[in-house]
């Protein structure tokens, strides 16, 4: 029996009052962006601007820019159950799980928290569902009324974009991005969220099908992520920085400029690129041979994408979108090469690529599309 039970069963039998006891059980853990661990702490508030906790009967703060991880003390069992869900890719069952932990605990600090890992999880799983992207979109427009200096807004609103982008609000989700933006800036929030709020409004505009505009807005995410992350970016600016820079060419595959994009993608992974960019332009080009061959049926354009998609997942350095989607592609081309081209194993060599990008690349769009190739 754990420590938390034994303590309140014995505080019920002595008649001493069982939420004061449960609270002096609480042990939570705080670690840092430096690496720096608060242990054996009660965290008492979570907002954008600040992590709020007890240690003994002192109460102090970090600012929340800094807070890498927190570790709740004895969640229910429902928290790991909807964590474990959400790590298969069953993200229905993670917001149930979600949900249950909320109810089954007494701490509104954590119920917030439950309640929007719910409602994320419901984004992450409708992103080829209409309807349920809807319902997530709702469900965290609700969750950032009732949190409005919430630690999870910056997740909230990017997740509610892509709801509403995967729901075809496409005006709704702009102005989502936007307000991303915005607060972004005036709530002090780090620099890579304006850089995130960007690039996500580029292909917000390029799934309605505004492909100029998605084209410019590429071109201001890249201006963005460039400002944000200075003169030694990490491995997250140098990844949005590929995204931007191949969704530039990824809005003229979508148009169906095929020929241009392949000019463009080549051009982009030219000798000099830093390594990132290359694969990325890579997996943009196996991208557009694929989708060129579907359209022509041309099989040398399905090897050729093989190629390029292989020396992609190679190149991604730093093991990101890049590799989910040459995988994800890689899977797809397997199944239109077909048993007369490879292997009688063909369907299950591509399912073993679309399950990588569904365990590994569980936030990715990619792993969204993955999951519906498994379904098939």
């Amino acid at each position: 029996m754990k420590l938390l039970t034994v303590s309140l069963t014995l505080a019920a039998m002595l008649g001493v009052d069982a939420a004061a006891t449960a609270q002096s059980e609480i042990s939570d853990t705080v670690m840092t962006t430096t690496g720096r661990r608060f242990r054996g702490i009660e965290i008492v508030g979570l907002t954008d601007s600040k992590l709020t906790y007890k240690s003994g009967s002192e109460e102090k703060d970090i600012r929340a820019s800094q807070v890498a991880e927190i570790t709740w003390s004895e969640p229910p069992q429902a928290f790991a159950l909807g964590r474990a869900a959400a790590a298969k890719g069953d993200f229905a069952t993670a917001a149930n799980q979600y949900e249950e932990a909320a109810r089954a605990s007494s701490r509104p600090v954590f119920q917030t928290e439950c309640r929007y890992l719910a409602a994320q999880s419901l984004a992450r799983g409708g992103r080829t569902d209409p309807g349920r992207a809807k319902k997530a979109a709702e469900e965290l427009a609700a969750w950032l009324d009732q949190n409005a200096d919430g630690f999870r807004r910056p997740d909230a609103l990017l997740w509610r974009g892509r709801a509403l982008v995967a729901a075809g609000m496409f005006a709704e989700a702009q102005t989502t991005f936007e307000q991303l933006a915005d607060d972004s800036l005036s709530r002090g929030w780090l620099p890579v969220w304006n850089a995130r709020a960007k690039l996500e409004l580029a292909a917000a505009l390029q799934a309605a099908g505004n492909f100029a505009g998605a084209r410019s807005a590429y071109r201001a995410a890249v201006t963005a992520v460039r400002g944000a992350a200075g003169d030694d970016p990490d491995a997250e600016f140098v990844q949005l920085e590929a995204q931007a820079n191949v969704g530039v060419g990824e809005s003229m595959v979508q148009e169906g400029n095929f020929e241009d994009a392949l000019k463009y993608f080549r051009d982009l992974g030219s000798r000099g690129a830093a390594p990132a960019l290359r694969a990325a332009a890579r997996a943009g080009e196996g991208e557009a041979l694929f989708l060129q061959s579907q359209k022509s049926g041309d099989g040398s354009a399905l090897r050729a994408a093989q190629v390029a998609l292989a020396e992609a997942s190679v190149l991604d350095t730093t093991n990101g979108d890049t590799t989910a989607k040459a995988l994800y592609y890689s899977g797809r081309v397997l199944l239109a090469l077909g048993p007369d081209r490879e292997s009688q194993t063909y369907k299950q060599r591509a399912a073993s690529y679309f399950d990588t990008v569904v365990r590994s690349y569980g936030t990715s769009v990619w792993a969204s599309r993955a999951a519906e190739e498994l379904r098939r």
